[in-house]
């Protein structure tokens, strides 16, 4: 059995574990980050649309809105591993924890379950 000191000792490590984790993260995953990368004024983006050559201003305007529009999707891709990066270890850590650290079928408090007087409806 795990004694209630060393369960607080181990639920505050936790804490303290996942807080710097969650602002390492964030720190290095968005505010690192170049923002000249997103968008449409990403360098990639604007070779892309150069390429759109025609005539026609409707076939050039769609092939470039058709770059603009690949670009989201894949930012929005790179979006969400910059989520499951900065959140995903946190809630791993915090599922386990709750795991390892639930009270025992000996460790609960000795008080009688609520009445069932109170969950009737009438």
């Amino acid at each position: 059995m795990i004694s209630n000191s060393f369960r607080e000792f181990l639920r505050a490590v936790g804490w303290v574990a996942c807080a710097a984790w969650l602002s390492l993260g964030i720190y290095h995953e968005v505010f690192e980050q170049d923002p000249s990368q997103f968008g449409f004024r990403n360098p990639e983006v604007e070779a892309e649309m150069k390429n759109c050559i025609s005539d026609d201003i409707k076939v050039r305007y769609e092939c470039k809105e058709q770059a603009i529009l690949a670009n989201q999707r894949s930012m929005f891709l790179v979006a969400a591993g910059h989520f499951v990066v900065i959140f995903a270890p946190p809630i791993l850590i915090w599922v386990i924890a709750r795991r390892m650290l639930r009270l025992r079928a000996g460790d609960m408090p000795s008080r009688p379950p609520p009445s069932i007087q109170k969950w009737r409806v009438r």
